[in-house]
């Protein structure tokens, strides 16, 4: 099963690149790519639009990096762009994850590969409101992958004319994000008290 991290924005308003902040020491992106391998993800894949030279150092070694120069296009030209060059060799669903965006627990992940059964693609539900990341089935991604060229086009579209399988989890992570100062102070706050950041 591949992993696909999204990395290609602005970042405008962390006013560095998201992905190369260091958190204990280590970028974002590394930490990100370590911890999705951890959990069984053996093909992990970076997209990198702006800054990409930049934040290809932050990616570890091993993990492939996957350009994408329709930076106008968005997140959803990032997305095709990793699918198209990702899918090349490769067989099942495929985690879509982003840069800005908490990891889930591992039982997330194990709820999501269930709840794909049987579906073209599964998203974390927390309380009623859905969550990142998806996961999409083969035929889904390569739908995808090989779709024109839409700059109106987004994923959650996508997924909901896909008949998305909601998947309800104790997993509050998968609600939070790492836009502002005060989101990377909590998940530093959580690592420091060593709660379990899906509790955080």
């Amino acid at each position: 099963m591949m992993a696909l991290l999204l990395a290609g924005g602005r970042s405008s308003r962390a006013r560095t690149h998201k992905g190369c902040r260091r958190v204990e020491g280590r970028p974002w992106l590394y930490r990100q790519c370590r911890v999705l391998r951890s959990q069984g993800f053996a093909q992990v894949r970076v997209v990198l639009g702006y800054s990409a030279m930049g934040a290809a150092r932050c990616v570890p070694s091993g993990v492939r990096r996957i350009w994408n120069r329709n930076r106008a296009g968005g997140p959803f030209a990032s997305l095709r762009a990793g699918l198209r060059a990702g899918l090349r060799g490769a067989r099942g669903p495929v985690l879509v994850v982003l840069v800005d965006a908490w990891l889930p627990s591992p039982a997330t992940i194990c709820r999501l590969r269930l709840g794909l059964r049987g579906a073209y693609a599964a998203i974390p539900v927390w309380r009623g409101r859905g969550g990142h990341p998806a996961l999409l089935s083969h035929e889904l991604a390569a739908a995808i992958a090989g779709s024109a060229h839409s700059p109106k086009e987004r994923l959650d579209h996508v997924l909901a004319s896909a008949g998305a399988r909601r998947i309800a989890v104790q997993d509050r992570s998968v609600r939070r994000n790492m836009n502002r100062r005060r989101d990377w102070w909590l998940y530093l706050r959580c690592r420091k008290l060593r709660r379990p950041l899906w509790m955080g």
